[in-house]
């Protein structure tokens, strides 16, 4: 299947857009997502779709968490700040109110809501990695929608630069 007919549909689904907090003890990231759902209520389970080429990506394994903050409408600034790549020892949350959660990732604390969760399985899906992780927290923080993905807000996949 050619990519631009399944890119153009996906941008009909709508998205909630929330930013994944993986990582403890100082060694931390994070990035903004819109690929995740919900997959069971016994337990209560959550996943999440990373690139593989991300460097979060190589956090999960050993981690074994995430924290899945979702954004509220207006949030648009701060899901672009954790959408860019950021170098090395440069902390993308410096700005950010924060708190740690209960598996030692980080809960953004003027998110409208998060899901904190230890991962169960990770499982390689063509160029993404689908992490489901086993919910040990959750929260709503306050009032307000969340973000979605349409109304400007474009993610697409981009090759790394060498």
């Amino acid at each position: 299947m050619a990519q631009e007919p399944f890119t153009e549909v996906l941008r009909k689904f709508p998205l909630t857009v929330s930013v994944v907090t993986v990582g403890r003890g100082g060694v931390e990231n994070a990035l903004t997502v819109s690929w995740a759902s919900p997959v069971s209520f016994e337990p209560p389970q959550m996943m999440i779709a990373v690139d593989r080429l991300h460097y979060s990506a190589d956090f999960l394994p050993s981690t074994k968490n995430f924290c899945l903050n979702v954004l509220r409408e207006g949030q648009e600034r701060l899901a672009g700040q954790f959408a860019q790549q950021s170098m090395a020892h440069e902390d993308k949350r410096r700005t950010i109110p924060t708190r740690e959660s209960d598996t030692g990732a980080v809960i953004l604390t003027d998110a409208l809501a998060y899901f904190d969760c230890e991962i169960t399985a990770i499982h390689e899906v063509g160029d993404h990695l689908m992490v489901v992780g086993k919910v040990v927290d959750a929260g709503v923080l306050g009032d307000g929608e969340p973000l979605p993905t349409h109304g400007g807000l474009r993610y697409q996949k981009t090759a790394p630069s060498l």
